[in-house]
């Protein structure tokens, strides 16, 4: 009698709990259709909309732009989309597949237009919050009044956290974020711009041919763009640096950063030659990345303004300092010309060869080079659990 007790009890359960799953609304058809396409069909619930839980997945969306689903939590970094049109055209969505996507939280990683474009739309339109230096947030308000203003559906003022106080010196101030616990923790802290440097006398430069395919408008024709106030303000070189930390096995680790600075003599874009921010600031930066937990997968600009006269040094520098599992390259199609990414590639591996006491080629991340625009909206899909993203110790988060 107990046994049948006991199947009845659980058949009773399973019913209750098909009755309680049929009772969840099915999800808007748009939000369903905009998380297919960003994140793939296989990794969405066609009924929910929701976003696989047990991977991490990205989707690159032009220039430093990812969608990022951390265990079915959804973000945005960055928030441009290159050449935006009124209709899917070379970027095949539009800005308001983002507004149908859904987002819980918007990351900038500095306020200039090509990074930071579409956020008070997003912002206000969605009611989330932004997370970027305090400089841009002032930004933000500015471009939410522009937006009002126009008479654009969105509220005047967006929900924008200062993620370093006005002013602060790179590298001088490391916050917390908790807007993903207790999926996530995230560090950011201020580094510095790409700009103008000093000629890099250390060792051979390889050239980089900053070019773009000519047959590219033949291929993807203009359309009509969109015509969204682009992001201005005082905000726009100010860069933050952000590394998320996923909880449980393995503490799967990613960083995000959507320039990449000289670790030499601080120069960034609004400090050149001669004023740069000095050897001092740029070691403080270099020992921010340094001094970060072990890290399984770097998305770092590829390009840096200085390359001109120090060619990839940069990026690789910063790879020096974070020593990532994988590296993935973005920023390719601002600065870096679209369609250019392969010259980037050849030029990064040759000085990789050049700057040898940089990375010896054991210590190399797994490079993997995505062409713009083929590799728009292919899911990126990383198991936190695959014994890959072992860690030698843990590291306390909080």
């Amino acid at each position: 009698m107990k046994i049948r007790a006991v199947v009845l009890f659980l058949l009773s359960s399973g019913l209750l709990l098909a009755s309680s799953a049929r009772a969840i609304p099915p999800a808007a058809p748009e939000l369903i259709k905009a998380r297919q396409l960003v994140f793939g069909i296989e990794n969405v619930n066609a009924r929910t909309g929701d976003v696989d839980r047990e991977n991490v997945i990205f989707s690159w969306l032009t220039n430093a732009t990812l969608a990022v689903s951390i265990r079915g939590r959804i973000v945005l970094l960055d928030t441009y989309v290159h050449r935006a049109e009124t209709v899917p055209g070379r970027t095949p969505f539009v800005v308001e597949d983002l507004v149908s996507l859904k987002p819980e939280a918007l990351f900038l990683g500095h306020g200039h237009f090509d990074h930071a474009d579409n956020a008070a739309f997003l912002s206000g339109k969605l009611g989330i919050p932004i997370f970027a230096s305090a400089e841009t947030c002032i930004d933000m308000q500015t471009d939410a009044r522009n937006l009002f203003n126009a008479g654009t559906i969105v509220a005047p003022h967006v929900e924008c956290h200062d993620v370093t106080s006005t002013g602060s010196e790179p590298g001088a101030e490391v916050v917390r974020i908790r807007a993903l616990e207790p999926v996530a923790s995230i560090r950011a802290f201020r580094h510095l711009h790409s700009g103008t440097s000093y000629p890099e006398l250390g060792f051979p430069i390889t050239p980089v041919n900053n070019v773009a395919d000519s047959r590219d408008p033949d291929m993807y024709p203009p359309g009509t763009p969109h015509s969204y106030p682009a992001a201005r303000g005082t905000g726009g070189p100010v860069s933050i640096y952000y590394q998320f930390v996923l909880r449980g096995e393995n503490s799967f680790t990613f960083v995000w950063h959507n320039t990449t600075g000289d670790l030499q003599n601080g120069c960034t874009i609004d400090r050149g030659v001669p004023n740069c921010w000095g050897a001092r600031v740029a070691k403080q930066v270099e020992a921010q990345i340094r001094a970060l937990p072990p890290t399984d997968l770097e998305f770092g600009s590829m390009v840096s303004l200085g390359y001109r006269v120090n060619g990839m040094r940069d990026p690789i520098q910063y790879g020096a300092a974070l020593h990532p599992k994988v590296y993935i390259p973005i920023h390719q199609t601002n600065a870096a010309l679209p369609t250019s990414s392969l010259y980037f590639k050849i030029a990064y591996l040759k000085q990789l060869d050049q700057m040898k006491p940089a990375l010896t080629p054991l210590e190399r991340p797994e490079a993997r080079w995505m062409v713009d625009p083929d590799d728009y909206l292919k899911p990126m899909v990383f198991d936190p659990k695959d014994s890959r993203w072992a860690k030698a110790r843990e590291h306390d988060e909080d």
